[in-house]
């Protein structure tokens, strides 16, 4: 590799590095690759070095699964258990009796995801260090928890973050399939999808039972 390849690549894994796009462990790792080149050009017999495989989630890449399912268990452990929470808030002051008895399920529900992923990332050697910002868990627990705001409205924001199943389980799904040794922990995360799924169709259900949405048409069939 010529100089100023080298010198390229070098910018580009910073710029990479400082915009928090690859994992400290990923950095150091190709950075050894350059400084190796350094040291003298390859001989034409040798055999380039394959690209060490990259596991992504969400736009940020780790050096190894257990590196990405540390991370990513942790950060959804955080967003799981604050729904337990919140649902639980919104419950509490929901005036519906239908969107009562579903929000206490989701809310239970939720909380035991956030238990399950706690246990689970301490058994792969992880730590509980994510949290949501504190601007965003603040505003949404004014919300769901207000009196002075109607279940109807509640409904209608939350459905808007959650059109659909699909768009809302993207990132499980995605972290879900580049596992290929931690069964465990794929076989966790294809079941909080399946969750997931029946929450948003609950909520949607309570759409349409309180008048704020039309019921999905039914399949037909041939």
């Amino acid at each position: 590799m010529s100089t100023v390849d080298r010198n390229f690549e070098l910018r580009q894994l910073l710029k990479a590095y400082r915009k928090g796009l690859i994992s400290d462990e990923i950095f150091e790792e190709q950075l050894r690759d350059l400084e190796s080149g350094e040291s003298g050009e390859t001989s034409p017999s040798s055999a380039p070095t394959p690209p060490a495989r990259q596991w992504h989630s969400q736009g940020k890449l780790f050096s190894s699964e257990q590196s990405l399912l540390r991370h990513f268990l942790d950060e959804l452990r955080a967003g799981e258990s604050f729904g337990g929470e919140i649902f639980q808030r919104w419950q509490e002051v929901a005036s519906h009796p239908g969107l009562r008895g579903t929000l206490r399920a989701i809310s239970g529900r939720e909380a035991m995801h956030g238990r399950i992923l706690a246990a689970r990332l301490r058994e792969i050697g992880g730590t509980e260090t994510a949290c949501l910002p504190a601007s965003f868990a603040e505003a949404t627990q004014a919300r769901l928890a207000s009196t002075r705001i109607s279940d109807v409205e509640k409904l209608r924001e939350v459905l808007s973050r959650l059109p659909n199943a699909e768009a809302a389980t993207a990132p499980l799904r995605e972290v879900i399939d580049q596992i290929e040794d931690d069964l465990e922990s794929r076989l966790l995360l294809e079941l909080i999808v399946a969750d997931e799924a029946s929450t948003i169709d609950c909520l949607h259900r309570c759409a349409v039972l309180m008048g704020i949405a039309e019921a999905a048409p039914a399949d037909e069939t041939p």
